[in-house]
């Protein structure tokens, strides 16, 4: 399948009403007689594409309608018969990054920290006032956080995405 060019894009109600906008504007300014107006006004509330509605301002100065919206679909491969889209195009996350054996580790020591540290922590400094118990635990918490995250690796270019379940 051929990558359609920007022309080709179809465009919005949208794109179609900023087109009849821009003109009224043009028209203000003295740049369209009325005749010409109405009738590029038609051919931009009849435009499909994006190329259409570009050509009705070849010939004027900006201001010129803001088509950027009108972008070209995402990548397509043929698989099995069918069109999907590319996994690896540019919808791709540029740092992406998979746990290891490592982060998931310290991620579980951190939720540790986080679950049964900062409670025992509370409880010995209401009951023996051991109140900087917390620097410890504080430490312990943001070191395996920080640490989890580091130990995180970026995915490789055909490597497949983990599926969740939530």
């Amino acid at each position: 399948m051929e990558k359609a060019s920007d022309a080709e894009i179809r465009i919005s109600n949208a794109e179609r009403n900023e087109a009849v906008s821009t003109l009224g504007e043009h028209l203000s300014t003295g740049r369209l007689e009325l005749d010409e107006f109405d009738e590029r006004c038609a051919r931009a509330a009849a435009a499909r594409t994006r190329g259409e509605l570009e050509a009705l301002f070849g010939d004027l100065p900006a201001p010129h309608p803001d088509l950027s919206s009108a972008t070209p679909p995402a990548p397509l491969i043929q698989k099995a018969g069918q069109l999907v889209t590319d996994p690896t195009g540019s919808r791709r996350k540029k740092n992406e990054l998979v746990e290891t054996e490592a982060s998931k580790a310290l991620e579980a020591v951190a939720g540790l920290t986080f679950v049964l540290g900062i409670p025992g922590a509370i409880l010995l400094t209401v009951f023996l006032g051991a109140w900087w118990v917390f620097i410890p635990v504080g430490f312990v918490f943001l070191v395996a956080a920080s640490c989890a995250d580091a130990a995180k690796k970026p995915r490789a270019a055909g490597e497949p995405r983990a599926e969740t379940t939530d």
